[in-house]
């Protein structure tokens, strides 16, 4: 394309009459990828025309008594005529145009609009009087760039302005339009893919995406009508090209990042992705297969991490994926329509009558045969290390483990907003059930906000808790801004083997923020999740804490905590029934059998530090802070308490979720018999863990290892997680991944994912069944094999190897 910024700024000067609409700098170099035809055939008028048609540009709107308003204001102004275009009058806004200036002259088009909507002939002196104005003083190039994530004003702003487009002659159309794209920074959409990748926000596909589709149905050249429309669907498929680094908005693993990290919360904007693709559907501006599939795994992978339902209704995902908003919005933000919307996309895109995959996965998300494919079967394990989580599901549950690192935060601190989120998910290990908030056992009166819930104790989290609530809060405020990150390390997430696997993490909390927000606990654990056969194995060890803080303030991994509703009141411990009012400690010699309120199992062997079992009430803030209104719950808790600012601590235990006590007398016997999981190693630089039913070794690398002797694996050069599973037929099946992404800093504020160079040595000499890409194996001279490969981007490398000799 070969049009220039020229005509768009006489355009918004107001300095000369325009026949054709053409904005922006969208001159053609070597980087530029988003072109467009000059011409646009008759397919594409037919489908504009169309668009017209089906999408009506909406009218102004406002009350009388804000017309009258601005009408007197106009009088005020006196503003005199001296050409057909041009208008004399003060300027009012300074040197500087400030943001509230932008929302007043909006608000005054928006009302002189409704005013000729209304009135006709006699209001649009007024409203063509005030544009002439705005124009000849320039304000349109002055006026301030909008801060997307200020809703407000980006809901409002441009739609006030845009009132005067339907309104308006050719002339004074064509410079709205100019004027509301600059407004809009729609020049972002003219530029390259590295650019727009770059600069984009999810915030901007969710409130933008809107303004700019409606803004190329307006304009009055239908050439440049239909690039626009080009443009725009382009735009919405560069976006889905993954991000590798810090940078909104799709990661290879199927996540979604906002603000630095993933982010389940501000995923909306997929719904303006599918909306917009649904409207392309069947016409020249469709999407294409690659960027289909893109978006689909996006979308599946959000319902990943959130149970089941036959709507959209309490289809929650974990707390400590829920950014800012603990518990009253953890809901899924996509809908069972744009659901169906995008499988029909999908069809159009991929030329079938029915993504057959996406139907299947409908089918099992919302528990209906709707579309005529079998469910699909989604039990299973699930590794996102964008995210550094791990998710199992199984019917009618879900687990969900995550930790912080050094560069994803895991909770997000603001002004009266999650005010004791810092350890929303430290190491946690959450289970939801299906139907929502109270099965699950979280507190569900939105209007609380988690006021009734200890902010100590998120379930499987290790923490040093709080005596003060106002310590727990940055700057202990309810203002200031924190991101809960790790200090140094990188390493938490997952690697999955489909139907099983293994999360870990190498913690040491982080207390500051640009400046030291908390007084240091200096915390730090290792941890690792084996999770297998419908239980999950967890262990902890190298748990410390030191500093100068209160010598009653507590170390403790946090087994469970359960808001006790009607439906859910039931806590037991080794087969007795626990009362409210109660609280029981139980020594290290004692191996302890709970199942809590929601019937989430707990076997915790012998050897553990001293547990402490507590069915009561309690009153705790809400998240907003101290100013916030207090609440009361009674709840069910449980935690290992490793004593005040601990060395070296370490614990073990099982959980069984939908467990009773048969199940739980079960777990407890072949656990206590060796039957079940065994720690093989538990070291500050590697967990090993076995799993003997299926011959399985899960070992956590948190540095490389040698010399090891507990399976065929006997050693690791990098850091990374692993798994070998011995088969029958005395092959032997390897996963591997490292959740580090080995974060390289661009500069002070961005990172990329540097991929890890990954070395296995197994015992004697091993063949590949069948061919890996990217995978090679050696014969060493000690007579053992080397695997080696490239681990990228979080994701798994699998293998089978039969042995040679």
């Amino acid at each position: 394309m070969n049009l220039t910024r020229n005509l768009y700024l006489l355009f918004l000067c107001g300095m000369c009459t325009p026949t054709v609409y053409a904005a922006g700098n969208i001159t053609a170099d070597e980087t530029v990828q988003q072109t467009v035809n000059q011409d646009a055939n008759e397919t594409k008028l037919k489908e504009l025309a169309e668009f017209r048609k089906k999408y009506k540009f909406p009218e102004p709107k406002a009350s009388e008594s804000e017309l009258k308003s601005a009408q007197m204001g106009l009088k005020m102004l006196m503003l005199q005529r001296t050409g057909d275009y041009t208008v004399t009058g003060a300027d009012l806004w300074g040197e500087k145009v400030m943001n509230q200036h932008l929302r007043d002259v909006a608000k005054t088009v928006r009302a002189l609009s409704y005013g000729v909507q209304k009135y006709g002939k006699s209001a649009k002196g007024d409203l063509d009087l005030y544009l002439d104005y705005l124009f000849t003083h320039n304000f349109f190039l002055r006026m301030p760039k909008l801060v997307y994530s200020n809703y407000s004003d980006v809901r409002t702003i441009p739609t006030d302005l845009m009132s005067a487009i339907p309104v308006c002659d050719e002339v004074r159309k064509a410079k709205m339009i100019a004027a509301v794209q600059k407004l809009l920074e729609v020049d972002v959409i003219r530029q390259g893919d590295k650019a727009i990748l770059n600069w984009i926000s999810s915030d901007y596909i969710f409130n933008i995406v809107p303004y700019v589709f409606n803004l190329a149905l307006a304009n009055p050249n239908d050439q440049q009508a239909v690039q626009d429309l080009q443009l725009l669907s382009g735009f919405l498929r560069v976006c889905t090209r993954y991000n590798v680094g810090n940078k909104d908005i799709l990661k290879p693993d199927g996540t979604g990042f906002h603000h630095n990290a993933h982010y389940n919360g501000y995923m909306y904007s997929y719904k303006t992705w599918v909306e917009y693709f649904y409207r392309f559907k069947g016409t020249s501006f469709k999407i294409d297969p690659k960027s289909y599939e893109r978006l689909k795994k996006a979308v599946v992978t959000i319902y990943m991490t959130a149970v089941r339902t036959e709507g959209d209704k309490n289809r929650i995902y974990a707390n400590s994926m829920a950014g800012r908003h603990p518990f009253y919005s953890i809901e899924v933000p996509f809908t069972q329509k744009l659901f169906e919307q995008l499988i029909e996309i999908g069809a159009d895109a991929t030329g079938t009558d029915l993504d057959k995959e996406l139907a299947a996965y409908y089918n099992y998300f919302f528990k209906t045969d709707k579309y005529p494919v079998p469910a699909a079967d989604a039990n299973g394990f699930y590794q996102y290390n964008y995210s550094s989580a791990g998710v199992y599901r199984q019917p009618g549950w879900v687990a969900v483990m995550k930790s912080p690192t050094a560069m994803l935060w895991g909770s997000e601190i603001y002004n009266k907003t999650n005010r004791f989120g810092r350890y929303q998910s430290h190491g946690t290990l959450e289970i939801l059930y299906d139907g929502g908030l109270v099965p699950t056992g979280y507190p569900s009166n939105n209007e609380n906000k988690g006021a009734g819930w200890d902010w100590n104790m998120m379930p499987g989290s290790t923490t040093v808790h709080y005596t003060d609530w106002a310590e727990m809060m940055p700057y202990k405020n309810d203002k200031d801004r924190f991101d809960q990150k790790a200090r140094t390390s990188n390493f938490a997430g997952a690697v999955s083997m489909k139907d099983y696997g293994l999360f870990a993490t190498a913690f040491d909390q982080d207390d500051r923020w640009g400046s030291q927000r908390f007084t240091p606990t200096n915390l730090t654990f290792c941890k690792s999740v084996l999770a297998i056969d419908g239980m999950l194995f967890s262990i902890g060890n190298g748990i410390s804490a030191k500093g100068d803080y209160a010598d009653n303030m507590i170390t403790a991994t946090n087994l469970f905590q359960s808001v006790v509703s009607k439906q859910y009141n039931k806590l037991t411990v080794n087969g007795q029934e626990v009362t409210k009012g109660n609280r029981q400690n139980y020594a290290s010699s004692e191996p302890v059998t709970m199942i809590n309120p929601v019937s989430t199992g707990f076997f915790v062997p012998a050897g553990h530090d001293e547990l402490t079992v507590i069915y009561d009430e309690q009153e705790t803030p809400s998240s907003v802070g101290m100013a916030g209104k207090p609440a009361k719950e009674v709840v069910a808790k449980a935690y290992m308490n490793h004593g005040v600012k601990p060395e070296k601590k370490s614990y073990s235990f099982v959980v069984v979720p939908a467990a009773d006590e048969a199940k739980m007398k079960d777990v407890a016997d072949r656990q206590t018999k060796g039957e079940l999981f065994s720690v093989v190693e538990m070291q500050d630089s590697l967990h090993i863990i076995k799993y003997a039913p299926k011959n399985v070794l899960a070992y956590s690398f948190f540095t490389p290892a040698k010399g090891l002797t507990a399976g065929e694996v006997v050693s690791s050069a990098t850091e990374l997680l692993l798994i070998e599973q011995k088969n029958t037929d005395g092959s032997l099946s390897l996963g591997m991944a490292n959740p580090n992404l080995r974060p390289k800093m661009l500069d002070k504020k961005n990172w990329k994912e540097i991929p890890t160079p990954a070395f296995i040595e197994l015992k004697g000499i091993w063949q590949m069944d069948g061919n890996v890409p990217g995978v090679f194996l050696k014969t060493m001279e000690n007579g053992n094999t080397e695997v080696s490969c490239l681990l990228r981007n979080g994701l798994p490398v699998y293998m089978k190897l039969v042995k040679q000799k």
